[in-house]
């Protein structure tokens, strides 16, 4: 749509595409009163929950790196230089 009203070129379309996800995500669902202590409490109990599981980080201490498994246990390890 974009594209054939001229607001973008294929250029720009081929260089977001190749962008890699970052994981962020913003929330565009209904607002929540802040009368409604149900949605409040589900909000902060997502807020506080951690986005990684830390049973699943192992520190190489010689390498400096972070192994993180998968939750199935089926796709590689993901390995990370300590610093990041």
């Amino acid at each position: 749509m974009l594209l054939v009203k001229g607001k973008v070129s294929r250029e720009m379309i081929r260089m977001i595409s190749a962008w890699k996800h970052s994981g962020f995500h913003v929330f565009c669902g209904s607002r929540i009163s802040p009368n409604d202590e149900t949605a409040m409490e589900n909000l902060t109990r997502y807020i506080i929950r951690a986005s990684f599981s830390q049973e699943r980080m192992r520190y190489l201490d010689q390498e400096a790196k972070i192994v993180y498994t998968s939750k199935d246990g089926k796709s590689s390890d993901k390995v990370f230089d300590s610093l990041e």
